[in-house]
């Protein structure tokens, strides 16, 4: 897979791309199944909504499930990644962002890397996050939004709340940005939500505001984000980095390989954790 010219000038513009297809439905049902495998691996990487029971996110599932390990370096995934932010990448954060149907809860208005900046001393926003839709997304199940252009203005406005929960784990609501900001913002950046089918794959920055509504639908909205980052880029002390879950540790360039998800399965099912 590769990014047309015209693909590359809209996400210098825009933030985000959507390239519909890029996996089929075997694939899907393939990494359905390692998901199934993998949430059975408890562990502090399995978070929970409000609740404490119904999962809200899963993390690192590439370091135990070996279709996981394989589907990060899928040059589907990987290739686009190395035309958006350049070569020798790695792993920084990989996550499965659950939304169960009838009540899967919202993500708050957020960017990303002012969170990497200050939790994990990323350096720069040299980073891509790539997105995978494991269900069909429709605006009635939780679609994330996007400040369409936001990115350009950098991440100056976003600052951790006072009293955030966790250390290790930081919500996007521990997170977020004021609301006379986010007005301010809307009233300049149009807000856009990419859908579409199964298998589409959208590619957006670090630095672009974005968050997502409950989910209202009978339906479930799963939503696989890895987020590839230089080598050069990586988090650098001092100070403790975050548990590995969240901030990859291996920053050994990826390369990308060509194999078909489904026939990956095949030979590895069962094999996770």
């Amino acid at each position: 897979m590769k990014l047309s010219e015209e693909m590359l000038a809209q996400y210098d513009r825009d933030g985000f791309i959507a390239a519909p297809g890029v996996f089929s439905q075997a694939e899907l049902a393939s990494i359905k199944t390692a998901l199934a495998e993998d949430v059975t691996v408890k562990g502090p990487h399995l978070i929970t909504e409000d609740d404490g029971e119904t999962m809200r996110a899963v993390y690192a599932s590439h370091t135990r499930h070996p279709l996981f390990r394989d589907l990060v370096t899928s040059e589907r995934l990987l290739g686009p990644a190395v035309q958006l932010v350049g070569r020798d990448l790695y792993v920084h954060q990989f996550k499965i962002n659950t939304k169960r149907p009838f009540g899967g809860e919202s993500w708050a208005w957020h960017q990303d890397y002012p969170v990497w900046r200050d939790a994990d001393r990323m350096p720069e926003a040299r980073a891509v996050n790539v997105a995978v839709f494991l269900d069909d997304v429709s605006e009635f199940n939780g679609p994330v939004v996007f400040l369409r252009g936001s990115h350009r203005l950098g991440s100056g406005t976003s600052r951790r709340r006072q009293g955030g929960e966790t250390a290790e784990h930081i919500d996007p609501r521990d997170y977020t940005l004021s609301g006379d900001d986010l007005s301010r913002l809307a009233g300049v950046h149009e807000m856009t939500s990419p859908k579409g089918a199964a298998g589409t794959v959208v590619f957006f920055h670090p630095e672009i505001v974005h968050g997502s509504a409950p989910n209202i639908s009978p339906y479930p909205r799963d939503l696989l984000i890895t987020t590839y980052n230089s080598s050069s880029n990586a988090p650098r002390p001092p100070g403790e980095p975050r548990p590995e879950y969240l901030v990859g540790r291996d920053t050994t360039p990826l390369v990308p390989h060509a194999r078909l998800l489904e026939t990956m399965a095949a030979t590895t099912t069962g094999a996770g954790a």
